[in-house]
């Protein structure tokens, strides 16, 4: 009976503490409603507690509830089944600030878990992705594969502009998709919060590339700008959540991330492989101190327990880095009044100790590099020629899941199986100098994958870490604390 079958799935709810035993009938009713059900209605066949939501996602296609058995469609639904059963926006927002009111962390676990149970974030999904980690000449590098999200050309980032049709969100970051249908969204929950005295959003993301991922979204769509209150949202917002790490992606194209028309950060629990970056040089200025890291991205770390100075230290970095040039490095900061070079700043709290990493950003072009002078080289596109984002930056590595089933049709080349199809053609060239060095086991190629993305990271550094780089970037350092003296 359908009925039945409802009844099995609102006792999944309540045992996953998605709503509570008291609303029992009101969701079953609720869940009735949409399916038209009787008590006589017989089905054929036997509810198992593993494939309720298969079979209630089954059963709706059958009566027309959605209009296509598409993976997208059955996404839609289901986050439209878990609404129904789930509390609403605003007994989530009341819950979180009651729980935040104790602990903030709390509050973050509380999301975090609901977010989980109701198959937004979808763990089983994410498990598909491939994982490893690759000791390099930076440190540690961590590589993902992933197999949950496609990838993006920076062309088409920078070219997208917002599609508006009526009744939908302007972006996938707009405030309005809480309870959106239409991409998927109806069982999101976000949560207000006020960075700088303006409004803003804390959700998790669905794609979950590390440990509590959140985004924290601007209230209007309104697009990405680094400016000197940007520094002010970041420094709050570790204030309210200090085991939460927050940064932004560059707010211009190529050196951008994915979504440059709405203005967003990034945050959540989870250390980086830049964090541990080895230190170059340290520089001391009152009661702050600077350090330049030995990291493929030019970065320079920032620490202080004073967050007026260091506010103030930050801002400085960035307005001389957006009037630095270095020709000698190919390193210029405007063409014909366009600005290229910005920042992506990191900021954690480790105790009372503000700690801010700024990755120094250009997005110039030329003839020999039409994608980007510091960015991935054609050379590398094979295995990544996406924007490098804030979590790339941090040393985390975000690749295609083309290159699952390309990189076992790789392997069967180097074991001399088969030869390089025709969809192969763009690993041709590295495939052949794998197979020189005689690599012939996955283990093996994983290492050349991270020396690979090694690569592509040090392309976008802007500062290469060779002595003319590491001296041009030290005269950087050196002129900013000469100026603020």
């Amino acid at each position: 009976m359908m009925k039945q079958l409802i009844q099995k799935f609102v006792d999944l709810a309540i045992q996953q503490e998605i709503c509570q035993e008291d609303v029992r009938e009101e969701k079953e009713r609720t869940l009735c409603h949409v399916y038209s059900c009787s008590d006589d209605e017989v089905n054929d066949f036997i509810i198992d507690q593993k494939n309720i939501l298969q079979k209630m996602m089954d059963e709706g296609f059958k009566r027309g509830l959605f209009p296509m058995d598409t993976s997208d469609e059955r996404d839609a639904f289901e986050a439209f089944l878990y609404d129904c059963v789930m509390d609403p926006p605003a007994h989530v927002k009341k819950r979180f600030k009651d729980l935040y009111s104790i602990h903030p962390e709390y509050a973050t676990h509380y999301l975090y878990t609901l977010s989980k149970r109701v198959n937004y974030i979808k763990e089983e999904r994410l498990k598909k992705n491939i994982q490893w980690v690759y000791r390099g000449k930076y440190g540690q590098l961590e590589i993902t594969i992933n197999l949950a999200k496609p990838e993006k050309d920076p062309r088409d980032i920078a070219k997208s502009k917002d599609q508006l049709i009526e009744g939908r969100p302007k972006c996938v970051l707009c405030k309005e998709n809480e309870q959106n249908y239409w991409n998927a969204r109806k069982n999101l929950r976000i949560i207000p919060i006020t960075l700088g005295g303006e409004t803003w959003h804390l959700q998790y993301s669905p794609y979950l590339y590390y440990d509590e991922h959140a985004i924290i979204l601007h209230d209007e769509h309104r697009p990405m700008k680094i400016h000197e209150k940007t520094i002010v949202y970041l420094f709050d917002f570790v204030d309210q959540f200090p085991s939460y790490f927050i940064g932004s992606n560059a707010d211009i194209p190529i050196v951008g991330g994915s979504i440059l028309n709405h203005d967003h950060f990034q945050a959540g629990r989870y250390h980086f492989p830049i964090e541990d970056a080895s230190i170059m040089k340290s520089y001391h200025l009152n009661n702050l101190s600077l350090h330049l890291l030995y990291w493929p991205l030019s970065t320079i770390r920032c620490i202080s327990k004073d967050r007026g100075q260091l506010q103030s230290m930050v801002w400085k970095v960035y307005q001389a880095w957006k009037t630095y040039d270095c020709e000698e490095l190919d390193i210029r900061a405007m063409t014909d009044g366009v600005s290229h070079q910005t920042i992506t700043p990191i900021v954690r709290k480790k105790d009372d100790v503000y700690e801010v990493d700024l990755v120094l950003r250009n997005n110039r072009t030329s003839v020999e590099h039409p994608d980007g002078i510091f960015h991935p080289h054609v050379d590398v596109h094979h295995i990544k020629k996406e924007n490098i984002g804030l979590i790339e930056a941090m040393g985390l590595a975000i690749l295609p899941g083309r290159l699952k089933t390309e990189l076992e049709e790789g392997l069967s080349f180097l074991k001399g199986e088969s030869s390089i199809s025709q969809k192969m053609i763009h690993h041709e060239a590295w495939l052949n100098d794998l197979k020189k060095k005689n690599i012939r086991t996955w283990d093996e190629l994983k290492r050349e994958i991270g020396s690979r993305f090694e690569r592509v990271i040090e392309d976008s550094g802007v500062f290469k870490m060779n002595d003319e780089g590491i001296h041009a970037l030290d005269q950087f350092i050196q002129n900013i604390i000469l100026q603020h003296h």
